[in-house]
């Protein structure tokens, strides 16, 4: 489907959705992976785990900053300068205050109570955890002091203890916003320079390669991602080239179709690309610009082809992608929460590793489309404050079922507690 930037686009639309809920899958996953970072971490860690979250970074995030650059033209097309700021203050910056004030301190609370301690100035890990990070990083990490505090204890110094703070997934919204403001005056710019690329090759859809295999070689050794904006300049160099790709592309029907021509090209670069890099988890060789320039090549190729899948994701969502689109946003800033808090106490369960996973995922969905559906959506002054949309969309009864299928599963389904998949290390539960 190609159509002009100022009407809305029901594939790209259906690309986010599909982005979005695919982060309960990641999430979900990081909780099991021997590799940093995510705010719990289960005792047997898993190689599957790391390949899968390794494949799905590659892409994903990237995917997010690509569809929001399309998504930032598009709007500043339609409303001009000052209304389309008006909206990204009203659609970012307050659900990141919002979400960082209700969702952050019990994120970090959990955190610490596992073991683990992200801050603006790095990561740290307790004694008990070092021998599993060092499967991944052989040197090991800073030691992160005891935590015994109750949450109520712990809660004023989220607020007043900056190495206590954080955004936690929400670094997304905020890079985000920071993007939508700084780049704003250059936007059309860069779309009527982009026109001279219509009569180009098709080589030119690789062009944003360059510059990303550049980024992750001069940058990424220095600024490996904390994600802290002010000195993450592999991260904010790295989405930049994504965010505006969007703009070029949403702004160059042409460009789009080019793109789409080169998906099946694009996509056995990025299965080779990839293979490479899957030689390098495997320790088959240790070349690290060989990873750095793959992740790029690969990232970018595995975007093209994704781009092509629009249409076919918008036909798999059919009547229910109104609501999807809707809660989209609010999903965002509720899964990280609703996966930290159940996986805290169900990576304690004598379980194996698929088995939690499941439990994992189960709990996440229902909670997140359960506060959505149940506590965002019906009231104007909390959907505010999630950037959603009241009850614009047909409700579409989707909280209740998960509920079920999580009760089934629980009730059905108990010879597969003992399932496990591969583990890479163990350690010991307090």
């Amino acid at each position: 489907m190609i159509a002009g930037t100022t009407g809305r686009r029901e594939d790209i639309d259906a690309l986010r959705v599909a982005a979005t809920y695919l982060l309960f899958v990641f999430h979900g996953a990081m909780v099991f992976n021997p590799a940093p970072f995510y705010h719990i971490r289960n005792g047997d860690l898993s190689l599957v785990m790391l390949v899968v979250c390794g494949f799905i970074g590659l892409w994903h995030m990237p995917l997010f900053f690509l569809l929001a650059g399309w998504a930032s033209y598009a709007s500043l097309t339609v409303r001009g300068r000052r209304a389309y700021l008006r909206e990204r203050v009203r659609k970012l910056c307050v659900p990141l205050v919002a979400g960082v004030i209700l969702f952050g301190p019990i994120i970090k609370f959990f955190e610490l109570r596992s073991g683990l301690d992200l801050s603006y100035a790095g990561l740290r890990v307790a004694p008990k955890l070092q021998d599993s990070f060092r499967v991944v990083i052989p040197t090991g990490l800073a030691a992160a002091p005891p935590f015994s505090e109750s949450f109520f204890e712990f809660l004023p110094t989220f607020f007043t203890h900056l190495e206590r703070f954080t955004w936690a997934h929400l670094w997304f919204i905020a890079y985000l916003f920071t993007f939508s403001l700084l780049y704003v005056p250059l936007l059309p710019w860069i779309a009527r320079r982009a026109a001279r690329l219509e009569s180009g090759a098709a080589w030119l859809v690789y062009i944003p390669i360059l510059p990303l295999a550049l980024i992750q070689l001069m940058l990424r050794e220095r600024w490996p991602g904390i994600q802290n904006l002010y000195d993450d300049w592999a991260n904010v160099a790295y989405y930049t080239v994504y965010f505006l790709a969007g703009v070029v592309i949403a702004s160059q029907p042409q460009l789009e179709r080019r793109l789409r021509q080169e998906s099946h090209r694009a996509l056995l670069v990025a299965l080779a690309t990839t293979g490479v890099l899957l030689l390098a988890v495997l320790k088959v060789f240790s070349a690290t610009w060989v990873v750095l320039v793959g992740s790029a090549i690969a990232g970018w190729c595995f975007n093209i082809v994704i781009l092509g899948f629009g249409d076919r994701v918008r036909r798999a969502c059919g009547r229910a992608l109104p609501y999807l689109r809707d809660s989209a946003f609010p999903v965002y800033i509720l899964h990280q929460v609703a996966i930290v808090v159940p996986g805290y106490f169900i990576i304690q369960l004598p379980l194996g590793i698929a088995a939690k996973f499941v439990f994992v995922l189960l709990a996440a969905i229902t909670v997140t489309l359960g506060l959505y559906q149940f506590v965002v959506r019906p009231f104007g002054a909390v959907a505010f404050l999630f950037g959603a949309n009241r009850s614009r969309a047909a409700s579409l009864p989707l909280a209740a079922p998960t509920v079920a299928a999580t009760v089934a599963f629980l009730v059905l389904s108990p010879g597969a507690l003992g399932a496990s998949l591969p583990a890479t290390t163990r350690e010991n539960h307090p």
